[in-house]
């Protein structure tokens, strides 16, 4: 068990496997995709950023 002071460092908590991607790699192009903005609209990403830079937030609720 762990205490809050030392959390387990990501590559601990999955294993880095095909079957378990931990997602792109720091610099690597994020892939072109449409999601579901606050108000449930979809988004395409490429064509909202508009060639522009873009922060992807994904929030977790507690009713999952």
């Amino acid at each position: 068990m762990t205490d809050s002071a030392s959390p387990v460092p990501a590559a601990q908590r999955m294993p880095a496997t095909d079957e378990f991607p931990t997602g792109p790699a720091v610099g690597e192009r994020f892939p072109d995709v449409t999601l579901r903005n606050q108000r449930g609209e979809a988004v395409h990403l490429e064509e909202a950023r508009a060639g522009r830079r873009a922060l992807v937030v994904f929030q977790r609720s507690s009713r999952w």
